[in-house]
């Protein structure tokens, strides 16, 4: 939509600020100034919980339909009322679509032949736009239609006039000769929904009262007007459009442009002098973790006083970007050509950086730096997989390395998908990359037969696909957690010496690590792989490797201080490390090297805790 103010352009830069905050999908995100809803949209995409506010009613209308509407409208009386068999949204678009012209408001008001003889909209167009809208008013009134179904309709008429409305950008004024979209039909298009599982909502109050209501906020994210352009009036075509002209409601065209007086909907924010003291008095009442403010250089609150007022809250940071100036029909020659966008970021004191969601009394048992309290469950012991590590040792390390749901959590030799399942236990969205096809159909056998419940609970991607190519497929900078078990070398070929069970190895491809005979070959490619695998990790974020030392023959091979050590190399900090007991499995043990030589058996496996700093990057 065109809109000025819209910060389609700039949400690569807000992106900087809520990636800042480390609070993932679920988080409630707050939009406080929305307009057309872009920002509130891209975060409702990420998975954030959204309210978003506007006391313009156009606006309103597009946050009940992109923001507060999570599913397609079924439109099941408007069916009845209608007398037809089937119903859905593009029928009922088309229905409208298909209205006879009618002369109202619209035409009489803002067409070339009406008695306002303005050329906002051809005459056909007012026609049909009159046409329309009285029909959805008419629904309305009748109760056939809901109030969310009322405002996807609204919101489609216009999106549609936006398109062929004869204006610069603002609807201050329209063109005196013909713009070549103005002359083309309006045609209604069904709105896209942007489907989502959160109790979002949407809201058509003053900013600074309803930020007095909205408590517990995570992101609150304010964009208010930057100058003494009022918005009501730059859009008033939209905003009569919403509103209507219906019942008690005599909406008068005034002057030569046929502005609707709108008084009442003047913005504090668009006066130097008073900008200041209603930002003032908003972040005093302000409850939230973290506040995003995107304003530029030419705003009318100096730079200076923004900083004094957030300074209240907690220390403010800015980031900048150079953004292409709005060309304004009273742009003059040497106005400049770009300005500065800023975006100011507030961490207040409720932004409290939890390391993880545990009670102290679980915190503590956590703490021990030997887990043997560890045990898989049926369906695990059943599976058939070389190298299966129980689903209850994967949420614990999630439960201990993350703080909350909604984050990222990566397995690069995924296998059967412990990791991943355990991840969708916790709410987290999960990606996986392995070699072997059929470990992918397990994982999602596993997932159908005996996780179903779990399956919705995020984002689910497994790629068969070679780990040293990783960054093709895991975006850089977006893990939250890497959790994995890489091959041990070869030893699945083998006869495990300790207790005599025969093994079997992963895959029978070339490309498999574990089936390369040379251990210092071996370690070379994993160190490939985890070089890729960093790539993706974000700052801040964890890889935890579960690997065992091997003995093959009378060499014994140290594995978890090779791994340590690949890993520090490719710029991890090696933070810490577990030890797994295992000795309860291990119950067919025998005497390793009797009577000749004394050789331990090894029944604990090591966890490798490693950081991704901002030094690593």
């Amino acid at each position: 939509m065109r809109y000025y103010g819209g910060k389609e352009k700039l949400l690569d830069l807000i992106e900087i600020g809520v990636k800042k905050t480390e609070l993932n999908h679920g988080a409630k995100f707050v939009d406080l100034f929305a307009g057309t809803t872009i920002v509130a949209q891209h975060f409702k995409k990420k998975g954030y919980t959204v309210i978003a506010n506007d006391f313009l009613e156009f606006s309103y209308a597009l946050a009940k339909t992109y923001i507060e509407l999570n599913e397609e409208p079924k439109f099941l009386k408007l069916k009845k009322y209608l007398e037809v068999g089937q119903i859905d949204k593009n029928y009922v678009i088309g229905y409208l679509n298909n209205l006879s012209p009618k002369k109202g408001f619209i035409f009489d008001n803002y067409c070339p032949n009406g008695k306002g003889q303005r050329q906002y909209f051809s005459n056909e167009n007012g026609q049909k736009i009159d046409a329309i809208r009285e029909k959805i008013e008419e629904w309305k009134n009748l109760s056939v239609i809901s109030e969310l179904e009322y405002y996807y309709l609204i919101t489609a008429v216009l999106e549609a006039v936006n398109l062929v409305s004869n204006v610069a950008g603002t609807y201050s004024a329209y063109l005196k000769i013909w713009d070549q979209r103005a002359i083309k039909p309006l045609i209604l298009t069904s709105p896209e929904i942007i489907p989502s599982k959160r109790k979002n909502k949407a809201f058509k109050k003053d900013a600074n009262q309803l930020i007095k209501e909205v408590k517990n906020i995570d992101i609150l994210y304010l964009d208010p007007p930057y100058n003494s352009r009022q918005y009501a009036a730059n859009y008033f075509i939209l905003e009569l459009i919403a509103e209507g002209w219906f019942g008690t409601k005599k909406p008068v065209a005034n002057g030569k442009t046929g502005m609707i007086n709108y008084d009442h909907q003047l913005s504090e924010y668009c006066y130097k002098g008073r900008a200041d003291k209603a930002l003032d008095n908003l972040i005093t009442n302000v409850n939230a973790k973290y506040i995003l403010l995107s304003y530029n250089n030419e705003g009318v609150i100096a730079d200076s006083e923004i900083k004094r007022i957030f300074t209240k809250k907690g220390k403010v940071q800015l980031f900048k970007k150079t953004h292409k100036r709005y060309k304004s029909i009273n742009q003059k020659e040497n106005d400049p050509q770009n300005t500065e966008e800023r975006l100011y970021f507030i961490e207040t004191s409720l932004a409290i950086k939890r390391a993880n969601k545990l009670d102290g009394g679980t915190w503590l048992q956590n703490s021990f730096s030997i887990w043997r309290d560890i045990a898989k469950n049926q369906e695990e012991i059943k599976l058939k997989h070389p190298a299966i590590f129980p689903l209850q040792l994967s949420e614990r390390i999630i439960d201990v390395l993350t703080n909350g749901s909604g984050k990222n959590i990566l397995d690069c030799f995924a296998g059967s998908g412990s990791t991943l399942i355990a991840g969708l236990k916790k709410g987290m969205n999960v990606y996986g990359i392995d070699i072997s096809d059929e470990f992918q159909k397990l994982f999602f056998k596993r997932i159908n037969n005996h996780y179903l419940s779990y399956k919705d609970s995020g984002k689910i991607k497994y790629f068969v696909k070679d780990a040293r190519e990783i960054t093709k497929y895991i975006e850089p900078n977006s893990i939250d957690l890497c959790l994995t078990s890489p091959p041990y070398w070869d030893i699945l070929n083998a006869r495990r010496s300790a207790d005599l069970k025969i093994g079997r190895n992963y895959t029978n491809k070339t490309q498999d690590i574990g089936n390369i005979e040379s251990y210092n070959s071996f370690i070379a490619e994993l160190k490939k792989i985890m070089t890729e695998v960093a790539k993706t990790i974000r700052e801040n974020g964890y890889c935890v490797m579960i690997v065992m030392d091997i003995r093959k023959g009378s060499k014994f091979y140290p594995f978890h201080s090779d791994v340590a050590r690949i890993m520090e190399e490719i710029g991890l900090t090696f933070e810490d490390l577990l030890i797994w007991d295992r000795q309860k499995e291990y119950n067919n043990c025998k005497p390793l090297g009797y009577p000749y030589k004394f050789i331990f058996n090894k029944v604990h496996e090591y966890i490798l805790i490693f950081k991704k700093y901002g030094h690593n990057k």
